[in-house]
């Protein structure tokens, strides 16, 4: 029987099969921590939701929060399997950044940012300049750069670093439900609703801080009451007329520019300057040369502990990476070098795919390439590689993270294209 857990984990499935009984447990993630949560063949009613959550779910669409402040998605869907009733439930984590970029997990103890550019070095002293005070710190910068990162390193470096550090994207959370998770409830609001009502992350993060990412997204019908938050450090719960104080230090961040959504009334003005209080513009990874010099090494030394490998890059091929205009930023440099390791890509290989990569972002709008085939592509040849190497399917998921399932299926169809 295999155990599974909820730790660091982005997103996990479970399927219940007509007898009640977890029968599949997918996790997308292997660094889980210790506790666990769901057992194969366990009754699904039988889980213990409170060693892990506040609260165990009440509907088939509800938001569930860990102790340690983080935010799931819980669904739950009904599907038919030949003549049975089968459950699928996902968890998918909404509060958490998908990406470490500056830090492995030693380095973020410390909680510093690895940088050696002078435009990183000038934001990391105006974030130690601000530690002491509870300004509203507004992240600006192209998706990728490290905004998620940086919102953590603020709160580790200010006068609240022991409090919690709540994680919030706007983006991601059904706009029907926004209202009462970052606000809460009071018992009775919704049917199926929580007994005793439900605390928002407003309060959860009460002497802490709030990091509303994708704020550009937060829908503009809820803005004058996050406005309202923010002006009076009070919030009322859906359903009260009461307010409650709440000391909770904000910040925002966004890959839009906020101003030209002003203008175009999509986005409060009185909200946009209650939030820019403290402005700091993340530049990207393409004008920072030196971060990418050091990035490389961190993260082939990250790679190459996990997978247990000795990849090296010469030099010839790390000054390419550094003149490469990385469109995706860090995201997209640590999903590289990454692939890198796994696949055991040669420098020439490296070179190769760095000039394919160049001319699929200046392509001609007369030889398009949709987004959904651009990723057929990327995970065809990624899973090729790493089957050349390893050749066994086995293998290939454990380094993927994926179910050995999907890896042969996969190759079924690659060998059905002629590879």
């Amino acid at each position: 029987m295999r155990n599974s857990s909820i730790g660091t984990c982005e997103s996990i499935v479970v399927i219940i099969n007509h007898e009640g009984r977890i029968d599949t447990v997918s996790i997308n993630n292997k660094q889980t921590s210790h506790l666990s949560l769901f057992q194969e063949n366990m009754l699904f009613e039988e889980v213990q939701w409170k060693k892990v959550f506040t609260a165990a779910p009440s509907d088939s669409t509800q938001l569930l929060s860990t102790y340690e402040g983080r935010t799931f998605l819980f669904t739950l869907h009904l599907v038919q399997a030949n003549s049975y009733i089968n459950q699928i439930v996902t968890l998918a984590n909404i509060s958490q950044s998908m990406f470490n970029p500056y830090s492995n997990e030693e380095q973020h103890k410390t909680d510093e940012l690895i940088m050696e550019s002078s435009a990183m070095k000038r934001i990391s002293k105006i974030i130690k300049t601000i530690a002491h005070v509870g300004s509203t710190v507004l992240l600006l910068g192209e998706s990728g750069v490290g905004k998620s990162q940086i919102a953590k390193f603020i709160h580790s470096t200010s006068t609240r670093s022991t409090q919690p550090f709540i994680s919030v994207n706007c983006g991601a959370i059904p706009e029907s439900l926004i209202e009462s998770e970052l606000f809460g409830y009071e018992e009775g609001t919704f049917t199926g609703g929580k007994k005793g009502g439900k605390v928002g992350l407003f309060e959860a993060a009460h002497k802490g801080t709030i990091f509303l990412d994708e704020i550009a997204e937060f829908p503009l019908n809820l803005q004058a009451k996050l406005l309202g938050v923010l002006q009076e450090n009070a919030v009322r719960k859906v359903g009260s007329t009461e307010e409650k104080k709440v000391d909770v230090r904000v910040i925002a961040a966004t890959n839009k520019n906020l101003q030209e959504l002003v203008e175009k009334k999509l986005f409060r003005e009185d909200l946009f300057y209650r939030l820019n209080v403290v402005p700091l513009t993340i530049p990207p990874l393409r004008e920072r040369e030196k971060d990418i010099h050091i990035l490389i090494d961190h993260f082939l030394f990250k790679y190459n502990t996990k997978y247990h490998l000795r990849k090296e890059v010469n030099d010839e091929v790390k000054q390419e990476l550094i003149q490469y205009r990385w469109p995706g930023n860090i995201r997209e440099l640590e999903n590289t070098i990454e692939r890198i390791v796994v696949t055991n890509m040669t420098e020439k290989e490296v070179l190769e795919e760095k000039s394919i990569r160049e001319n699929v972002w200046s392509f001609s709008p007369k030889a398009p390439i949709s987004l959904k085939e651009a990723k057929r592509q990327v995970e065809k040849e990624l899973i090729l590689k790493a089957y050349s190497e390893y050749k066994s399917t086995y293998k290939v998921a454990e380094v993927l993270q994926v179910d050995q399932s999907t890896i042969s299926k996969k190759l079924k169809v690659y060998k059905k294209e002629g590879f």
